[in-house]
């Protein structure tokens, strides 16, 4: 994570999540959450750490969280906007809130408040205030994902920290909203055992099991890269691509030649890249991009797999700044007394980067911390 966040990291934000994150995968297990059979490796990772719920999606955790807090009896109140939030004498005085009827409420908060209002990575204007470089890429984000809260909390002397750090996700389709499918093509399978090729230039141009920075900022003046693996990796992930080629999302090729005519590559150059690749592969000698190429096969098994990717605003990786029991810190340096934060709301704990699969362990880690206050 350090690594990764060059180092502009909390290290001990960094080091509370890495000691807890067993912890919370068992937590999420007890409440009835189901895990793949499987390890995974992103980016970043130097062994397999990714575990992946049975669906694929955070949505499984979730739906299981939620039904535990109702079990319970948490009361939420959904299609509800913050729309204040009012401090007095270092404490949360009030919070007043707007449904989609227009009702206003307000809540006296008696206790304590933890904020996890999440990143905004939709926020175009706040994007466009801390890194205005990216404000032509399209995000993986729902449009909802706004830095309101944050805004709010600033003005009622939170320190923010990291803002300008916003991540994208190296794995985005051109031809897909939002999120998409994609990224279970290029990420668990290109990124990981694949290649990338720059159309321009028919060649590779990045270690592909960099971190997401380090790929997104490579390919960020491309209009797209092609992600390309062959038929033994894809039976080597064991994921099932079948939405992604019905969907003319993946492509699928039975010849080089094929493949390069359909993205306008020079075949002459395509071929000598993995040709060159290969060899290094097969007689693991370091490769130009210092890729790790230890447990890695041969491109060579048609038919050939690929995808148009673009990086898209993923991960914002500033927020409010946090203390290692969750308290919200003050510009001044001291924490609010019943103010806490947890998630992708807060900042500091990934630096200018995060690894993939350490946004969930994150949430849950520090939210357990902040519930435990």
């Amino acid at each position: 994570m350090l690594r990764a966040g060059q180092y502009q990291n909390d290290p001990d934000l960094v080091n509370l999540v890495a000691k807890h994150s067993n912890d919370a995968y068992k937590w999420t297990k007890t409440l009835g959450v189901k895990y793949q059979n499987r390890v995974d490796i992103f980016g970043g990772h130097s062994v397999q750490r990714c575990l992946t719920p049975m669906g694929k999606s955070g949505k499984d955790i979730i739906k299981v969280l939620y039904k535990n807090a109702v079990d319970e009896g948490v009361e939420f109140n959904f299609q509800t906007t913050v729309t204040k939030i009012i401090i007095k004498d270092n404490k949360t005085y009030k919070i007043e809130t707007q449904n989609k009827n227009k009702t206003i409420q307000s809540y006296h908060v008696q206790d304590k408040l933890i904020i996890a209002s999440g990143g905004f990575g939709s926020d175009y204007d706040l994007i466009k205030h801390y890194d205005p470089s990216l404000v032509h890429l399209k995000s993986t984000n729902l449009p909802t994902t706004k830095g309101d809260i944050l805004t709010m909390m600033e003005q009622n002397e939170a320190q923010l920290i990291d803002m300008q750090e916003i991540q994208c996700g190296p794995w985005g389709s051109p031809d897909e909203k939002g999120f998409g499918l994609g990224q279970l093509f290029v990420d668990y399978i290109v990124l990981s055992q694949g290649i990338l090729i720059n159309p321009n230039t028919s060649k590779r141009f990045v270690n592909e099991k960099a971190d997401r920075k380090i790929v997104s900022d490579a390919m960020i003046e491309l209009n797209f890269a092609v992600a390309l693996a062959d038929s033994d990796m894809v039976k080597k992930s064991r994921w099932n691509l079948t939405k992604l080629l019905n969907k003319n999302i993946v492509k699928s090729f039975d010849s080089l030649n094929a493949l390069a005519k359909a993205y306008d590559l020079d075949e002459t150059i395509l071929s000598n890249t993995i040709n060159t690749y290969n060899y290094k592969v097969m007689h693991q000698e370091t490769d130009e991009f210092h890729k790790d190429l230890s447990n890695l096969s041969t491109l060579s098994k048609a038919p050939f797999y690929t995808m148009k990717t673009v990086p898209k605003i993923h991960f914002t990786m500033g927020g409010l700044k946090i203390n290692t029991r969750a308290q919200v810190i003050k510009k001044d340096g001291t924490p609010f007394d019943n103010i806490f934060a947890a998630g992708e709301c807060t900042g500091g704990i990934h630096g200018r980067s995060r690894l993939g699969s350490m946004s969930i362990t994150d949430c849950i880690v520090v939210g357990r911390i902040a519930g435990a206050q």
